[in-house]
């Protein structure tokens, strides 16, 4: 089995750290990496870097690091969540402050993109 390792928030979308994990110890650990919905940010060109190139295995969805006054489910979040889906990794969605808040957000996103497999953590 593997242990999964989240992109710890203190490294923001600086992602080095577990992706020298993910080389050094093969096999052993699962990435999750963070979505970076900032404007002119990473984006799904990041999320497909990630996955392909670094070994991520999974997309952590933060609601708490979209810009002001924009939810997941905007174009930069669909659009992030449909490359997620298009490699078949799994979005998590931080739920820190409970679901019902995110909930028509998550259920947008299925329903636009249902190939992408879903955790609510």
């Amino acid at each position: 089995g593997r242990a999964v390792i989240v992109q710890p928030g203190n490294h923001g979308y600086d992602h080095r750290y577990v992706a020298g994990v993910l080389r050094r110890f093969p096999g052993r650990f699962a990435g999750m990496a963070l979505a970076d919905p900032s404007p002119g940010g990473g984006g799904a060109a990041e999320i497909r870097r990630l996955v392909q190139e670094e070994g991520f295995a999974g997309v952590r969805f933060n609601p708490y690091l979209w810009p002001d006054g924009e939810t997941m489910s905007n174009a930069v979040g669909r659009e992030m969540y449909a490359a997620a889906g298009a490699l078949g990794v799994p979005v998590g969605h931080m739920a820190f402050h409970g679901l019902l808040p995110l909930l028509d957000d998550v259920e947008a996103l299925l329903a636009a993109h249902p190939e992408t497999p879903c955790i609510i953590d």
